[in-house]
């Protein structure tokens, strides 16, 4: 017995519509993704990098937070901490020291 192969060739005007509708749906799609879709938004950029910048001050907070704590800590419990605190921020000192003040000259400009 002999095989006859599909020779079926479907009419023009199909082939034809079939192509323009396919070719209707590709353009709406190319026209539907506009071009400020491919490309990143200069304001979602911008947007970040102030992102970056705010994560980065409140890393910077949160560490002098953690040293002001730890002052704090060790002015609570501390004698040598709160000795130097004395000293240094409200100029107290022992009642049988003497405290000598030196004044360096200023230079003078000629």
């Amino acid at each position: 017995m002999k095989t006859l192969a599909d020779t079926h060739v479907e009419p023009a005007l199909r082939r034809w519509a079939t192509r323009l509708v396919l070719a209707i749906v590709v353009a709406i799609l190319i026209g539907y993704l506009p071009g400020e879709a491919l490309r990143r938004d200069p304001r979602a950029v911008k947007l970040e990098g102030q992102v970056q910048t705010l994560e980065t001050d409140a890393q910077n907070l949160a560490a002098g937070n953690a040293a002001l704590a730890r002052e704090v800590e060790a002015l609570r419990t501390d004698v040598g901490a709160i000795e130097d605190h004395a000293r240094a921020d409200l100029g107290m000192v022992y009642p049988d020291e003497v405290v000598l003040r030196v004044n360096t000259p200023t230079p003078v400009s000629r």
